[in-house]
């Protein structure tokens, strides 16, 4: 793409129970951002094959806008610490994809290892045009299953093992920032369900991350109402009631 970009599209991949962390993070993105940033929540309608359930959204991207132009793809369960803006311009015009390859936190107490780290990704989408759902996703399997001719494992789908990794590069580490907040931090992300700080107080950036829901509550993204209702469901602890 070249030339002045108008507007900045941020497809957000979510579903119901992520409700509340979904609009802290649009929150956090508005923050640091002129108004020219569209967030665009967006939930999986294929069959669920492994993974969360909005893991095929990001695939979906390119198409939902109109193979043209650059757009970033973001999960649910993170926070932007800075303009999201400056993503875009990360990736050189040659490139396809831009996410980190080497990634630093942990999930699940483990430390990440190497490899395509698709849950922030910057799309150039008229390269991507061949991404047609939902032919695209009709040979993805199960990691359990047993792979026939033609099939791909969901985990290896996810990590884009099946596309040409000479149209990959490589974006800093801090856009990707797994549990953890440094000095450096762009984007934190709570990547392990069971232990994301909304539900488990015991994560050592529960405190942290309260302050950011307070905010959002303080400002609109988020009414009492709805949080008092999310909690009801079990899908935020009680501990972060806002009063």
């Amino acid at each position: 793409m070249t030339g002045r970009i108008l507007e900045y599209p941020v497809y957000i991949g979510t579903e119901s129970s992520q409700f509340v962390a979904q609009r802290v993070l649009q929150f956090s993105i508005d923050c640091h951002s002129d108004g020219r940033v569209k967030t665009i929540p967006v939930r999986q309608k294929s069959e669920r094959v492994g993974g969360t359930n909005f893991g095929f959204v990001r695939f979906q991207v390119p198409s939902l806008n109109r193979f043209s132009g650059k757009a970033v793809y973001i999960d649910a369960d993170q926070v932007v610490l800075e303009d999201i803006r400056n993503l875009f311009d990360l990736v050189p015009e040659q490139f396809s994809i831009g996410l980190v390859t080497n990634p630093e936190g942990t999930f699940n107490g483990n430390n990440i290892p190497a490899g395509n780290q698709t849950s922030v990704m910057v799309l150039n989408c008229s390269d991507l045009a061949d991404w047609k759902v939902p032919k695209l996703f009709s040979n993805v399997v199960p990691n359990r299953e047993e792979l026939q001719s033609g099939q791909i494992h969901y985990r290896d789908f996810m990590a884009l093992k099946w596309f040409d990794q000479s149209r990959i590069f490589s974006i800093p580490p801090t856009w990707n920032h797994f549990n953890i907040v440094r000095d450096d931090t762009n984007l934190v992300h709570f990547s392990h369900v069971r232990s994301q700080p909304w539900m488990n107080p015991s994560h050592e950036l529960s405190d942290w991350w309260n302050e950011w829901l307070v905010r959002a509550v303080k400002e609109g993204y988020v009414s009492r109402s709805r949080l008092r209702f999310e909690i009801w469901r079990g899908h935020v602890n009680r501990q972060f009631h806002v009063r």
